[in-house]
């Protein structure tokens, strides 16, 4: 059994139903000894065995700093081969003479998915839009909130503005801001000096004959705070 699957709950649960495992287990499990985890003051090629009821776990080193655990509800000796160099533990032969079920699971794994694919351009392709829409949406609901704060605190906005806001569905009147302005002002006239031919609009009036004059024809006096009071 994989080292995915293989676990204690799992060999004891299939053990109460007569079926026995044997398997590599993951480091991380915690039902591992912190004795049997990889460790490198340990010996190359030595194993250590720990048996509880009807489980068999054992640690082989492998290598300098590595080890593979094993889970067996088959084996309950302390078997290892002798004979070879690597003096490996029976649970370890065994597993690697029976694990073809194992390497071929993970082939295909690897080579084919279960995930349905296709090549048709519109399939699911209302996922994407519907999130381009709400984007969309969204970001217009923000804009007018900012748009209308704008117009409200500007009374004179320019025409490419006013016209931009009036694609998204804001008006703004620009009239009455205009209109408010110009109230209390006198009136523009043209010089009464000036030739014709010029029609200069001014706002200054003579002080004692209330004409108006532009400042070619008039004289401006400084006076002090003394003589004016």
């Amino acid at each position: 059994m994989d080292n995915f699957f293989t676990s204690v709950p799992l060999a004891q649960h299939l053990l109460e139903k007569d079926l026995t495992i044997v398997g590599t287990l993951r480091q991380n499990k915690p039902d591992i000894p912190p004795l049997m985890k990889p460790s490198k003051s340990r010996e190359v090629h030595s194993t250590d065995f720990g048996f509880n009821d009807s489980l068999t776990m054992v640690s082989y080193v492998r290598k300098k700093g590595k080890a593979v655990v094993g889970l067996s509800t088959m084996h309950h000796d302390k078997v290892v081969d002798e004979n070879s160099r690597k003096k490996k533990p029976e649970v370890t032969i065994f597993y690697n003479k029976t694990k073809g079920g194992v390497d071929t699971t993970d082939q295909m794994v690897g080579t084919y998915t279960c995930k349905r694919q296709t090549q048709h351009p519109a399939f699911k392709s209302g996922i994407t839009n519907a999130r381009r829409l709400f984007l969309k949406e969204r970001s217009k609901e923000l804009v007018t909130l900012h748009m209308r704060s704008r117009g409200e605190g500007c009374p004179q906005l320019q025409t490419p503005i006013i016209e931009a806001m009036e694609r998204c569905g804001v008006t703004k009147a620009t009239t009455q801001p205009q209109e408010r302005s110009r109230q209390g002002q006198p009136k523009r006239k043209r010089c009464q000096i000036c030739p014709s031919d010029k029609d200069r609009k001014v706002n200054n009036r003579c002080g004692k004959c209330n004409v108006p004059v532009c400042n070619d024809y008039s004289q401006k006096q400084v006076v002090c705070l003394n003589c004016i009071q």
